[in-house]
């Protein structure tokens, strides 16, 4: 019944799914346009770092994408092949061995830009090590949607399906405010509300659209209640 509008929700990159939003261009035209040859691009998990690695690779091809942990040099050749004139974006950065993240270092001196990728508190402590903050680096920040732009994304799809009877901007409000702005948090929250109505619609029970008690369910089923 509601499975094209419930795919919309999925929790995975998809760039034919890109969302405009005024953060999200600043952030990309200053990693773009930066002079540093060492970015930490930091944010909360689900806040659209990957997403944004994941754009700059397939519409740029001056960058080469890590997305796989590695732990050794061989290892990282092998999945980056040649570097030469090329930007590396690093995905998870924090996941990678110091010695690993300060080989990465070294290709920043001899002029490769690299991209770390971060939780905000995990880049922040790697970012003060002597190695990193000796030499000039930028810290970008990516933060969370508002609510116009949430409410935005999210009607877009509804409107697209053809169901924007199916969740008012009350119930829009409260699912903004569970999810603090989040991006992932807010399509999970939207996906389950919508998968458990499905539910309520196939088997001809009382609820018809996403209500207070849809989101509750769904609050309590990702264990945010």
């Amino acid at each position: 019944m509601l499975s094209n509008l419930i795919n919309e929700f999925e929790d995975k990159i998809n760039l034919k799914d890109y969302f405009s939003y005024v953060n999200f261009e600043i952030i990309k035209e200053s990693v773009l346009f930066s002079k540093s040859n060492i970015i930490f691009l930091l944010g909360e998990p689900g806040s659209g770092k990957s997403f944004l690695l994941n754009y700059l690779y397939k519409n740029f091809n001056d960058y080469i994408l890590i997305n796989e942990a590695f732990e050794s040099k061989e290892e990282f050749f092998k999945l980056a092949g040649n570097i030469e004139n090329k930007r590396l974006l690093i995905d998870e950065a924090q996941l990678l061995d110091i010695k690993i993240l300060e080989f990465l270092r070294t290709l920043s001196d001899k002029g490769n830009q690299v991209v770390f990728a971060m939780h905000k508190i995990e880049g922040e402590k790697i970012a003060k090590l002597p190695q990193f903050f000796s030499r000039y680096n930028e810290k970008i920040y990516l933060k969370p949607l508002n609510f116009e732009e949430f409410q935005k994304y999210t009607m877009s799809k509804f409107i697209k399906n053809n169901k924007p009877e199916l969740i008012d901007e009350k119930i829009l409000k409260k699912i903004y405010n569970l999810s603090g702005g989040n991006f992932r948090l807010c399509k999970k929250i939207v996906f389950t509300a919508l998968d458990l109505l499905n539910f309520s619609l196939k088997n001809s029970l009382k609820y018809r659209k996403i209500d207070n008690c849809i989101l509750t369910m769904s609050a309590i089923k990702l264990e945010l209640k």
